[in-house]
This record gives structure tokens, sequence and C-alpha cells, in this order.
């Protein structure tokens, strides 16, 4: 059978298309498609709109999956019927055998839990005022796709989930996440549960058996709710606080019809399924839910490969900051930090193992002479990190750091450790497939030489003329922007021949800093010296470290409302709309007294591509997402977010890294 699967992005539609595609042809329709490609099922966008008419019109059974949940109120319904009035729109009749709906068991919570304890399929519903959009929206797709099959004269099937569990999910990885913040559960409920493979086993089952023109109800194993939220703490190691009888009553009335059935005890009827498909999982409580995420500490490479070939969803992280402005996954955690050190120095070519960090690289180069051409200025991040993050300071001769690495060795999805030489379109692939665990690096070096930085005050109003070129004229350029101020902090980076009489040596000048504590630190520390001068290593990397690191990352990770950093990507041809769409949202975005904006350039030469990044640091997480924002208005999809800090959960993986075989358009 050619089945179309309509919401392939989601938990649901995943695993619908992974099982699905084990026997027949499938086409997966996602709202943006998935990096890399799969022989296993056709991918489609669905606002190609010849793709998913091909695609839903050659279908022998189509799966509807999709959510719009970026919609919110009124427009949350309509976003989602129009949705589904395309689809049926696109059904050949005399192609389409089956229309399968992707309802849920909230349409239960438009019955009297008194009258209807058991809540089966066969039960009469209707809309009412006091039920949420959600549940609204499925009771009228419901019986708007039923009418519309009739109409076409093609089969039906309902199909309604109770409590999806599985990798991801929020009833079983997101309850898990919740009860760390706050576990408290309820008693005397009965909640039904079913696992997303045995789901999608269930589904197939009920297509291959031409099952049609039936509404049917998804589950598995009905589980006393005590139970289900002590499991929960458990696995989030807090002790539970089951509410007493009568505070679950009180706010039963206050609790949206989505969770209708925690404010009564009702239970839904799964005897229709189990008919249909002949059997049930046998799965027990601790079946639905990931075991507890492990850290794996990586100090040898049969730990690494043991790791890759266990099966278990897993993420491989070495030194930086990620996880300080971004939430933990919950999946093993394959730590690279101790899987370090020097291999081997061939000529201007140095080989490290993965975990081996700049700071690192830099103390065995430099009383060999030797450097990289390009640095952050915190040096305490992994080479691993620097083959998948654009790790870059401001440079006019390097996009970031992953341009002077010229081989890598890593271990395959299979466990094997691979060598690989540098090509530009392999390596995008590498980077933008993900699967790997890169195990060593070969980084292309440089003589040291000395550099000065000269450190100036500027007007705000040249910030433009930086980013229409003035940029290229310095070997690097950097640029603090104070908007409340009107001012910017610009560093000027050149290559000199030495020191001259007057010149500082480097230290680290505090950037990012509050402006009036920018301007002190700097006033006491230059002493009117106009430069700074240093070997390259000490100018553009001035911080061997960070202080007091756990403490500054505790403040960052675990405050009240999380302090997050985040670098938007811009081409330098861009750049300038992006800037003035900045400047214009500047009062809406509230930027606190003294809070500064970093601005970077980078260049490759080779190519003539140049790019702006634009960093921001603040409590405020809309400030962040306003940002992605204008770089989506004022450049399409080419713009990129550095992975290595905040990155919001929407992004895509294509907006992580650069892509270096595509040259300039």
């Amino acid at each position: 059978m050619r089945i179309c699967v309509v919401g392939a992005g989601g938990g649901i539609g995943r695993q619908l298309a992974a099982r699905f595609s084990e026997r027949h042809h499938v086409s997966a329709v996602f709202r943006t498609l998935p990096p890399g490609s799969t022989a296993d099922v056709e991918p489609i966008r669905f606002d190609d709109a010849p793709g998913l008419e091909g695609a839903v019109g050659s279908a022998d059974v189509i799966v509807h999956a999709a959510l719009n949940t970026k919609a919110r109120g009124k427009a949350f319904i309509e976003a989602n019927q129009a949705t589904t009035e395309r689809l049926l729109a696109l059904i050949e009749p005399g192609r389409c055998k089956l229309f399968v709906y992707f309802s849920s068991q909230v349409v239960y919570a438009a019955l009297d839990p008194l009258k209807h304890p058991v809540q089966a399929e066969d039960a009469a519903l209707s809309d009412s005022r006091r039920l949420d959009n959600y549940t609204r929206l499925k009771l009228r797709e419901e019986a708007r796709v039923i009418e519309a099959c009739k109409a076409k004269g093609v089969g039906y099937l309902i199909v309604r989930p109770t409590v999806v569990m599985g990798p991801g999910m929020q009833w079983s990885s997101g309850i898990v996440g919740a009860m760390r913040l706050a576990p408290i559960g309820l008693r005397n409920r009965t909640i039904n549960l079913v696992h997303v493979e045995d789901l999608a086993h269930q589904l197939l089952s009920l297509v291959e058996g031409g099952v049609a023109n039936e509404v049917v109800n998804l589950g598995d194993l009905d589980v006393p709710s005590d139970t289900y939220f002590r499991h929960a703490a458990g696995l989030a190691n807090r002790p539970v606080l089951l509410a007493p009888d009568w505070l679950a009553g009180a706010v039963g009335r206050f609790i949206p019809s989505t969770l209708w059935f925690l404010s009564h005890d009702v239970r839904v009827s799964t005897e229709k399924v189990r008919a249909l498909c002949g059997s049930s999982s046998g799965r027990a409580l601790e079946d639905f839910f990931e075991p507890p995420a492990r850290i794996v500490d990586a100090r040898s490479l049969d730990v690494i490969q043991d790791t890759v070939r266990s099966g278990k969803p897993y993420h491989a992280i070495g030194r930086g900051y990620f996880l300080w402005f971004n939430d933990r996954k919950q999946i093993d955690q394959l730590v690279m930090e101790h899987y370090a050190g020097i291999v081997a120095l061939d000529g201007n070519a140095l080989t490290v193992k993965a975990g081996t960090t700049l700071r690192t690289i830099l103390d065995y180069l430099v009383p060999r002479s030797l450097t990289l051409a390009t640095l952050p200025e915190f040096v305490d991040i992994s080479a691993g990190a620097c083959f998948f993050a654009e790790v870059h300071g401001s440079s006019a001769e390097h996009i970031s750091i992953y341009d002077l690495i010229t081989s890598i060795r890593y271990v395959d999805e299979t466990g094997e450790e691979k060598l690989s030489l540098r090509d530009e379109a392999s390596w995008d692939r590498l980077r933008g497939n993900g699967g790997i665990v890169v195990t060593e690096v070969t980084f292309r070096c440089r003589p040291n030489r000395l550099l000065a930085n000269s450190i100036e005050w500027q007007k705000e109003s040249r910030l433009e003329d930086y980013v229409a070129g003035e940029y290229r004229a310095n070997y690097s350029t950097t640029v603090h922007w104070y908007p409340r101020s009107h001012e910017l902090m610009v560093y000027n980076v050149n290559p000199v021949d030495g020191p001259e009489p007057g010149d500082r040596r480097p230290f680290p000048p505090m950037r990012g800093s509050p402006h009036w504590i920018q301007k002190l630190l700097l006033n006491l520390r230059m002493r009117g010296r106009q430069r700074v001068v240093g070997s390259s290593e000490r100018v553009l990397a001035p911080w061997s470290g960070v202080p007091a690191k756990k403490l500054l990352g505790k403040f960052f990770r675990d405050t009240r409302r999380r302090v997050r950093n985040m670098e938007v990507c811009v081409p330098d041809t861009h750049a300038a709309d992006f800037i003035a769409k900045l400047r214009r949202h500047l009062p809406e975005m509230k930027l606190m007294p003294g809070q500064g904006i970093g601005v970077r350039f980078t260049r490759d030469p080779g190519t003539d591509r140049g790019f702006v990044w634009v960093e921001m640091t603040s409590r405020d997480a809309s400030q962040m997402h306003a940002m992605v924002e204008m770089a989506r208005a004022s450049c399409g999809e080419q713009f990129w977010l550095h992975r290595g800090k905040y990155v919001p959960t929407d992004i895509g993986v294509e907006h992580l890294y650069i892509p270096r075989h595509i040259g300039p358009e």
C-alpha cells in the first residue's frame, strides 16, 4: 500500500512513519523537513503544494496526525481546521481507500462522568462551551471527517489515543521532568496508557485488517493514578505528595477538559481495539517510561563504541557552555571531557583527542611558536565541539575554528571508528545528520605572531559603517554595542612587528560587562594607553579559563529566571537590514540599563562570504526569540545560531552550522 502520514515530525507521526515503512511505501509530510534523508520514507514539506497534492492524491491510506500547536486561542481551532480541510480536498476517491484521523480521548470530556464511568466509542458526544479549544477541535473534526469521507465514498477511521507514552513524550519524559520541580500527584483516578510503539502497531493492524468506518480507542494499560505519579516521582528521585481527595475535588472544576480524566475517576474502554487487533502489549508500568538517563564517562574508545552500539539514545557532550543555556536532555550523556590528550604534531598538523580543550592545545603549541589562526575569547572548549559548532572569534580570514580542521576520526552509528579527510560536502552531511561521535581532530596550525588590539569608544552610529564592510579593514573586529548609552566599544586587532612604548600587555578586558563597569575597568587597566599588544592567543583569547566556572554555570542554569546567552549569525549582505530591524525593536525588547549586544565579524576570503554574529545575554527569552524572527524576516532561512549557546527548541539543525560546500549565490 501507499500510505501518506501527515504530521510525521511529531512524536506519534515519527513512530507511525517508521513502523508503516517497514512494510509499505510511506510519504511522510512535515511542516519543516528534518535534516538528512532516509531511504525508508519519501519526505514532503506541507507547504510544497505540488508535493503535498501528489503524496495525498496517490495514497491508498491517508493518516492525519498533524497538529498546529503554535496558533493560540480562536486561531488554534481555525488553523487546524484549515489543515484538515486542505487534506480532505486533496483526497482522490478513486484511489484513496481510507482516511485515518487522529482524535483523542479528550472528546470523552463531553460526557457526564457519573452517568458514563466507562467511556466507550459508542457514546454520543456533543460540543459545549465548558470544553477547551483542543477538546472542541477534536469533536468538530471527527464529525467533519466522517461527513466528508461519506460524501466522497471513502472509508474513514477515527482513532482516539489515550495517554501516549514513550521517549520524549509529555506524559513519560515530560512528567518526570515536572516531578523534579513539583512532585505532586492525585489519587483515586484511573489513567490508561499506551506506548507510542504499541499505538503504531495497533493502527497498522487496523489498516492492514481493512477496518473502516469505525471509531476506535487506542489504549493499553489501566493504572491507578497514585501508582503512576509515585513511579514518575521515583524516576525523578523525589518523594511524591498525593493531594487529598477533598482538595482534588475542590480543584477538579478548574482542570481543563483536556485533562478531564484527572477531574473524575473514569475509565476509557480498550476492549474494541483488543478485539480488532487480537492482542495486548503485556507491558508493565515501568516499560512505559524511559529508564533513568546515565552519565557515561568516555575514558576509552571501547566505552564510546559500547554506548553507540547499545541502541539507546545518547547526547555526546564535551567542554563548553551548552548546558548553561539549554535544558538537559533526558537521555544518556556521553561525557567526552576525559577522552583528551595530544596525539601527534606532524609539521603544522596537530592531532588531539576530541575532549582536549583549546586551552590545552594552546599550552602545547605556544612553546613551539605555533598557534591557531582564529580563536574565541574563551578557550575552555573541547576540540570535538569545534567540528559541530561554529566556534568563532572575529576574523577576516576564517569563519570559525572548523575551517582549520583537516581530518577527523569518528565512531559511526555501527560503532566502527573511521578516518575522514576534509571534504566539504561529506562533512556538511556529517554535521547535519549527526549520529556520530568525533574521537580525534586534526588542526592546521600557523606560526605564532604578535597582534595589537586598539580599543576605542565610538558613537553608536558607527555600527552601520562596520556592518557595511569597514570590519574588513582589520584582521579582527569586535564591537560591543550599548544601545541605551549610545556607544560602541570596538576592538581593532591587527598584526604588528613588535610592541611600542606605551603599549599594554594583554589582560581580560571583561567585554560584556555593563556599560559603566566596562568603562571603569578599561580606564583602570589601560591608564591612557591606546593598544594591547601580545602573542595572538593572548590577544584573541584573553580568558585562559572561566573564573568560578561551576558557580557561574549554576547562576546561568539554576536561577529562578534563567539567564540565557544566544548568538545569531546572518550573512553580511543582509546584516544592514537585520541591524535596522533590531534598532527599531529595541524599545520593545526592554534592555536593562547597561545591557550590551555583542557584534562580531568573520569572513571566508576563498568564497567571498562574510558573516555578522549578534550576541545577547538576558533573562527574557522572548528577546532571543524576537532576534530569531528578525533574522528570518531579513534573511529568509539563511541564518544560523551558535549551537553551543541557547537554541530555541523549534530551531532545526540546518540553522546550527554554515554549509561550506555551498559557494556564494
